[in-house]
């Protein structure tokens, strides 16, 4: 499968190509910055925003990655669901049908268990609420887009080699364990290429 990621410089970005590649998957990195994406794929220069350019890139490609996350200083409380709307329009112009992206658990509570919904969740829903805002309309975007998306929602991100069996719920938060490695996040978004059963559905993972 040739599959685009975006965001492919970044921590979640190159974790899901090294397991892409590892998959057998034909991979095409978008980046700001070439020469920050892996050298053993193809590279795309884009900014996330530019849907002339991202179009360029999804020519010819049978499924979308997005790894798009929050960089530390930058003040664009936006970049998600900007992001978002020029991959669905670059999209649609390409005719692919078939999208994951990488969201976040935080702004969610669907079956959250007692200490996240009443402790946790309320504190971040405070400190990141601009952040959580631009994840959730990123979300809607996606799920209004008539296409096969998929939203991958991560726990607290941290560093470290992820467990092949990670932990994940459809829909659903998964109860009593918090953290996710950028590791699991990118090899959940390529999972989710052959998990038919996933499209249309929010799956929550972590560790």
């Amino acid at each position: 499968m040739r599959v685009v990621i975006i965001g492919a410089s970044g921590r979640s970005g190159r974790r899901a190509i090294a397991h892409a590649l590892a998959a057998g998957h034909e991979v095409v990195s978008v980046a700001r910055t070439p020469s920050s994406a892996p050298e053993s794929t193809e590279v795309a220069r884009a900014d996330a925003r530019d849907v002339d350019a991202l179009t360029g890139a999804m020519t010819g490609a049978d499924a979308v990655i997005s790894t798009l996350g929050f960089v530390k200083g930058d003040a664009n409380a936006r970049i998600l669901r900007e992001g978002m709307a020029a991959t669905l329009e670059a999209m649609h112009r390409t005719g692919i049908r078939r999208l994951i992206a990488i969201s976040a658990g935080a702004p969610y509570v669907a079956g959250d268990d007692p200490l996240a919904r009443f402790v946790a969740k309320p504190i971040l829903q405070r400190v990141l609420r601009a952040n959580n805002e631009d994840t959730m309309a990123m979300d809607a975007a996606m799920a209004a887009s008539g296409l096969d998306w998929t939203s991958i929602r991560p726990g607290r991100l941290v560093q470290g080699t992820g467990a092949v069996d990670y932990r994940r719920r459809v829909d659903l938060s998964v109860r009593w364990h918090y953290s996710t490695t950028f590791d699991t996040v990118g090899r959940a978004a390529v999972d989710a290429l052959t998990h038919p059963d996933w499209i249309g559905h929010a799956v929550y993972i972590t560790e």
